[in-house]
């Protein structure tokens, strides 16, 4: 049997018929078919689906964790930039002293969110969430820019969070921090 749908005002309830027009039969566009789904057809669309979220999902947690290491390397190599310029510019001494997952700036700098405050950055709150960071410059957790900005000491800090790893590198000469990174998952910035 087929099924057919004849608009409302058509006089003729014959499947696909309109009605007449100068003595002639008009044809009426016809939609025949089912006007649903079965449940075993959005049964296996659901399947589908989250066959994609099952790839999908542990991807973009990783991609994230990339994104997130990149970017705090790239926060602690423009704040020893920043804190050399400053140096430069003051003609005094300025010092990062990393403590844990945070660090901050000496006198001189004034944080951004609040100018009463002396500049500090905390890697493992948002946007960042860093769970491991370590600095080392000599065996100290601090560097000291002169006025000229050359730096008391070279060193390394270290940003770590699961399969990614970026070294931020202080050049005890020059005061050039170069990054370096290790992603296990072979995966290089854009």
């Amino acid at each position: 049997m087929r099924c057919c749908y004849a608009p409302p005002s058509s006089s003729n309830s014959r499947c696909g018929l309109r009605g007449r027009r100068n003595g002639k039969t008009i044809a009426s566009p016809t939609v025949c078919g089912r006007g649903a789904f079965t449940f075993i057809e959005l049964l296996i669309v659901v399947i589908v689906m989250g066959i994609f979220a099952a790839v999908a999902v542990p991807a973009v947690r990783d991609s994230l964790l990339f994104y997130r290491v990149e970017s705090a390397a790239r926060r602690v190599k423009a704040d020893l930039r920043l804190a050399q310029q400053t140096a430069r510019l003051t003609s005094s001494s300025q010092s990062i002293t990393f403590n844990g997952t945070a660090y901050s700036m000496s006198a001189g700098v004034i944080d951004l969110d609040d100018p009463l405050d002396a500049y500090a950055v905390d890697l493992s709150a948002s946007p960042y969430e860093i769970g491991s960071v370590a600095a080392d410059f000599g065996g100290d957790t601090s560097v000291t820019f002169d006025g000229y900005g050359t730096p008391s000491s070279g060193g390394a800090i270290i940003i770590t969070a699961p399969n990614h790893q970026c070294t931020v590198t202080l050049d005890g000469d020059t005061g050039d921090a170069t990054i370096s990174r290790n992603h296990t998952r072979n995966r290089s910035p854009e």
